[in-house]
């Protein structure tokens, strides 16, 4: 099932509102605190028992708090956040879909990489991907996109986090590949509306993300819109707008001179004839 990886979001609410309301995400929560980031004064940081669950960033030259809740703590962070503080704007979310089974990742990644050559999307690659075929993780698009995918070996990623506790490593499966989409709503119509997305909507965020939710999964995810809205140049709309409006006459036009290109000499010569007689106004 798809969940949040990554929560990021900034809260029109009292700082001392939101530290009361983190410590309902569960368990044993504490507070500690730690210096700023990013202009914020104050860094807060969530921790329980197993470890750091996100941070607090207050303070300094920003009137309202940050949430960020990462890794196994982002789908309560998210969930409570939505729960608590409904009007907030994201700013970064991640969602994450794991599938197990020897050789997934070989067989993903043929996917991946007609998608990036069908979009021109930039690709990367870390871990090693030649000989032991261990840690592997392959990034599409750019780190300062605002949509970036990423798949990875999570059974690596797990056995390296459980190597000191021989329990939980006994329970991490022999192969899990995870794929994760990144996304940063550009505007705040977007971040307004990321707050209520569901992580596997956040895999429509961009054309050649669908094309890999299609080809992986057989999803057609509807698209989701992350930046500016788009909008034709001026002169395209008034370009449109004069054939709407004056097609039916450039037609009569064509008839009566014999040819398009009759059409525009005709045009030129009569915008130029326009032009001399504003200038002759102008210099009377």
């Amino acid at each position: 099932m798809a969940g949040f990886d990554w929560y990021q979001a900034t809260i029109p609410a009292p700082v001392d509102d939101v530290l009361e309301g983190c410590l309902h995400l569960g368990g044993q929560v504490g507070f500690r605190h730690a210096k700023g980031m990013h202009g914020y004064a104050t860094s807060t940081v969530l921790s329980d028992a197993e470890g750091d669950l996100g941070r607090i960033l207050h303070g300094g030259s920003h009137s309202r708090p940050h949430v960020i809740f990462t890794s196994d703590a982002a789908q309560a962070g998210a969930e409570l956040i939505r729960a608590r503080f409904p009007e907030h704007l994201v700013t970064r979310v991640d969602a994450r879909e794991d599938f197990g089974g020897d050789g997934v990742f070989d067989q993903t990644l043929p996917s991946l990489l007609a998608a990036a050559e069908s979009h021109r999307v930039r690709v990367d690659t870390r871990g090693d991907h030649l000989l032991r075929h261990e840690a592997r993780t392959v990034y599409l698009g750019a780190p300062s996109s605002a949509v970036r995918f990423r798949m990875y070996d999570k059974a690596a990623e797990l056995r390296a986090k459980f190597a000191a506790d021989p329990v939980r490593l006994a329970e991490v499966p022999s192969s899990l590949t995870r794929l994760e989409a990144q996304v940063r709503p550009q505007t705040a119509v977007a971040r307004k509306a990321f707050a209520s997305i569901e992580p596997i909507a956040v895999m429509g965020c961009s054309a050649w993300l669908r094309d890999i939710w299609e080809q992986v999964a057989g999803l057609k995810l509807e698209p989701v819109q992350v930046g500016k809205p788009w909008r034709q140049a001026d002169d395209d709309r008034a370009y449109a707008y004069l054939l709407a409006q004056y097609g039916g006459l450039l037609e009569r036009l064509k008839a009566d001179l014999g040819s398009w290109a009759c059409v525009g000499e005709q045009l030129g010569h009569d915008l130029s004839e326009r032009r001399a007689v504003a200038r002759r106004g102008k210099s009377g």
